[in-house]
């Protein structure tokens, strides 16, 4: 994961967890536009950290209230642009070959692969996340990172806690960063430019657990 001006190996975010009734909405929509999405997580409450998002807003768009079908009919055209969007999250993940070939801003895009720690750093969690309640601002969803390079935003969209071994599918967009660490093999011949994966204007990055 990458970004122009910064590159990370570590984050923490916070953000309100979705009121009541959002994540049943949620995979309600999902279920009607693009059901075969929902094989992405390991469990539908790891949804609250896309009901906000590019991902679903075009199922949340009011519609004219003359309109034969509701915002998230699979026959509406909000729905038809989120089919679009959500399609990426059934789709087979892409090859290592076909993914470097891709051009910078190219995406969305499914990949899959191991979590490893960066060279030099501990066997610590790579990401978890957790909720807490505070007294200001009511329930809490934490994300926090490790060992990983990310920035552009970005969500671990499972319930469990990702370690160096687990398998992924990560959703993204194509980007280069300079390799700082030595990653990118030997013949690549980018100039010391590794194949990196961010979130988009709209989209941001999402990373899932395999589940087998």
């Amino acid at each position: 994961m990458s970004d122009d001006d910064d590159v990370r190996e570590g984050f923490r975010t916070v953000s309100k967890v979705p009121p009541p009734g959002a994540l049943s909405r949620a995979r309600a929509w999902l279920l009607e536009a693009a059901p075969d999405a929902l094989g992405a997580f390991d469990s539908w409450t790891s949804l609250a950290c896309i009901c906000d998002s590019g991902w679903l807003a075009p199922l949340q768009r009011p519609v004219h209230p003359h309109s034969p079908h509701l915002p998230h009919s699979p026959h509406s055209a909000m729905a038809r642009v989120a089919r679009r969007r959500l399609r990426v999250l059934a789709s087979r993940p892409l090859g290592y070959a076909a993914f470097t070939a891709l051009r910078a801003g190219d995406g969305p895009v499914h990949l899959r692969g191991r979590c490893a720690s960066l060279p030099g750093h501990g066997a610590s969690p790579i990401w978890r996340t957790e909720e807490r309640d505070d007294a200001a601002d009511g329930r809490l969803l934490i994300e926090e990172a490790h060992d990983y390079v990310l920035s552009k935003g970005g969500h671990l969209a499972s319930a469990a806690t990702l370690h160096a071994g687990d398998e992924v599918s990560v959703f993204g967009f194509a980007d280069e960063i300079p390799d700082r660490w030595g990653l990118a093999p030997a013949l690549h011949g980018r100039g010391g430019l590794l194949p990196a994966v961010r979130s988009g204007s709209e989209l941001p990055l999402l990373l899932t657990r395999v589940v087998r």
